[in-house]
């Protein structure tokens, strides 16, 4: 019988512990530069099996770069806590499957990065916890920046607390108290910030869904179509959902003009690119976002609504006929999910579009442009000044090339102005 008074070291009631692990969730952990203490604690008093799929720790550089898949921007950001939890909920899919191949829907993946008092750190150095969990249809977020003279021991029991109160919260369990533990008035005031987007059932069922290869149909794979003239919060999202037997204007297959991206954020080169489409082929432009990629983790809901915020400053414009949200990063994936439709492209993607390594070797070139024959598509490619075209013949047959001098390219990019966001 637990003693419903007892108490770790870091002081979280012991009845707290064992009311998540009633719960019904599980969790995959992944936690770096602090905080890794709750692991411990959610597993010595017994029953965290009930809970905890798995727990990693990637401490240093090269373990975070490989957890990650990629070297991050920064290791301690509330970005990099995003993208932590995202690795760890598509582990926890992958754990969670049953004899049937499907995923528990109570999986949640929770990341944490923080960067603490260390030995000889250089004055000024910031102290700071971000914590964030992922789960089918929510992403949040909480950072702490502590201001205030502490040890290593009294910073490390923060970390601990708020990445339990993240879980606690998730699993409907009470949280414990933090404002005794941080500055909450005069000059050092320290706050917990929590960001939190939700989306809609089919745009969340996406990250669920079995990824596609080059060499099999994506006839199975989702598309959530967002309309973008709905004004709604972003925790309301909704897809317009089209059943076989309706008859609607812009039905997937009929959509003509499509735009690929990351759209992190939309940029004028993207809406200068998309006009130019528009006008030419006197349709609606509709862009596309997939929400996995080839070598980075899936994007966020937070992320994703930022991404669809810098579209819906155009909604009213003649050119945009939509978003459309898939889970397909490759071209011969988004050929199956957009027949007879025109791609528009820049020249870097138009170099890569062709190149079997892009495919990771599984097809030839030759099997790549007889894909997008069958499919009849055609690309929109813009030639960038700083990108140098490698033009096959044979691909000119359904790629019209638009040189420099007709697209102003000023050398804007979504990196540049993601870099200058991140360093005001």
């Amino acid at each position: 019988m637990v003693d419903k008074l007892a108490a770790n070291k870091i002081n979280l009631p012991v009845e707290r512990i064992f009311q998540i692990h009633e719960s019904p969730y599980k969790v995959v952990l992944a936690i770096t530069g602090g905080g890794a203490e709750i692991i411990g604690e959610l597993l010595r008093h017994g029953s965290g099996s009930a809970t905890v799929l798995d727990a990693v720790v990637p401490y240093g550089m090269a373990a975070m770069d490989r957890f990650l898949g990629r070297k991050p921007d920064k290791y301690c950001s509330e970005k990099t806590a995003r993208l932590m939890a995202m690795v760890a909920y598509q582990r926890a899919l992958e754990l969670s499957k049953g004899s049937g191949g499907l995923a528990d829907p109570e999986v949640i993946g929770i990341g944490a990065t923080c960067k603490l008092r260390a030995a000889n750190e250089r004055e000024g150095r910031k102290h700071e916890v971000h914590v964030a969990v992922q789960a089918a249809r929510e992403t949040e977020v909480c950072t702490l920046e502590l201001t205030a003279d502490r040890t290593r021991e009294e910073e490390e029991k923060i970390a601990a607390t708020l990445i339990f109160n993240v879980l606690a919260r998730h699993c409907g369990v009470p949280e414990i108290d933090l404002r005794d533990r941080i500055e909450t008035g005069g000059g050092r005031k320290e706050e917990i910030i929590v960001k939190y987007e939700s989306v809609s059932g089919p745009v969340g069922d996406l990250l669920k869904q079995q990824s596609c290869n080059p060499e099999s149909s994506c006839k199975t794979a989702g598309m959530a179509r967002i309309n973008l003239n709905e004004v709604k919060a972003p925790e309301e999202i909704k897809p317009e959902e089209t059943k076989p037997e309706e008859t609607k204007p812009e039905k997937p297959e009929e959509i003509k003009l499509v735009f690929s991206g990351s759209f992190d954020p939309c940029h004028k080169n993207h809406v200068f690119m998309a006009m130019c489409a528009s006008k030419e082929y006197n349709a609606p432009v509709h862009f596309e976002i997939s929400l996995t990629n080839v070598d980075k983790p899936p994007i966020d809901f937070i992320s994703l609504s930022q991404r669809l915020d810098s579209l819906r400053k155009y909604k009213d414009e003649a050119f945009m006929g939509g978003v459309c949200l898939t889970r397909a990063p490759l071209f011969l994936q988004k050929a199956d999910l957009f027949p007879n439709s025109t791609f528009i492209i820049g020249g870097d993607t138009f170099n890569r579009l062709f190149d079997a390594k892009y495919y990771d070797s599984t097809v030839d070139t030759p099997a790549i442009i007889r894909s997008f024959k069958e499919k009849n598509v055609r690309f929109m490619v813009f030639h960038r000044k700083s990108v140098e075209l490698s033009i096959n013949p044979e691909i000119l047959e359904f790629c019209e090339i638009i040189p420099v001098d007709e697209y102003e390219d000023d050398g804007t990019s979504s990196r540049e102005i993601r870099r200058k966001r991140e360093n005001k």
